[in-house]
């Protein structure tokens, strides 16, 4: 049986991709730096990062270093800003999957790359927070993904079977991530550019509407 589903925010709950990446790109501009010019670790510009991942990449590949709580601060609400501004709002298909699961009995959690100021806001723009038993943020952690330390830590506050646990990823740093802590990973490809399968994954879905509670328990039964 399903015990837990566990979901990445960017790119999963919410389509905060291209704001981030908007933010961050002018953000570093003031500090006189391209953001196209620093590489990223994970090979997908800076999609699955999170601050400090990118900011270690800046100071790695331009010699500058940036104070991490002051930069998180300025995205942060940057992001929040630009979010409210393009009327972001859930997926209809989310919400009845959310709704479904815990009516159900299965535990929810978020496991995040970002600092919690940002995914709170998130949350509380999409109007989903109650569902989430747990909320694990860059915060909480000290490794970031592809490390499976944040997935390691929202299963172990849900007390759930890793076998027994479902990840909803978009970004192979996060696959990487939900893989290392034994949870089954979901590829969520909607808000992706590229939509093709996410290696790693067990199973690529490009809607809400693709998946069901009875789906995650075929693939539970499948994959164990």
């Amino acid at each position: 049986m399903v015990e837990a589903v566990i979901f990445d925010v960017d790119g999963v709950l919410i389509n905060s991709v291209p704001s981030a990446h908007r933010v961050k790109t002018w953000l570093l501009k003031e500090y006189g730096v391209d953001l196209e010019k620093i590489p990223d670790p994970h090979g997908e510009q800076h999609k699955g990062s999170s601050s400090k991942v990118l900011l270690d990449a800046v100071q790695e590949h331009a010699g500058l270093t940036i104070d991490h709580k002051e930069f998180s601060a300025k995205a942060s609400m940057a992001i929040h800003q630009d979010l409210i501004d393009s009327n972001i709002c859930a997926d209809p298909g989310l919400c009845r999957l959310l709704k479904e699961l815990k009516g159900s009995g299965i535990k929810l959690a978020i496991a995040s790359s970002g600092v919690r100021t940002s995914v709170e806001n998130k949350l509380k723009i999409l109007g989903i927070k109650d569902y989430f038993q747990v909320v694990i943020t860059a915060n909480d952690v000290t490794a970031h993904k592809p490390d499976p330390e944040s997935y390691l830590a929202a299963m172990d506050n849900l007390a759930a079977n890793p076998g027994k646990t479902i990840v909803f990823e978009d970004s192979l740093a996060g696959i990487t991530a939900g893989r290392s802590a034994g949870a089954i990973v979901i590829g969520f490809i909607q808000y992706n550019e590229d939509k093709s399968p996410l290696q790693g994954a067990a199973l690529t879905i490009d809607s809400w509407n693709d998946i069901d509670s009875q789906k995650l328990q075929q693939l539970i039964n499948t994959e164990s």
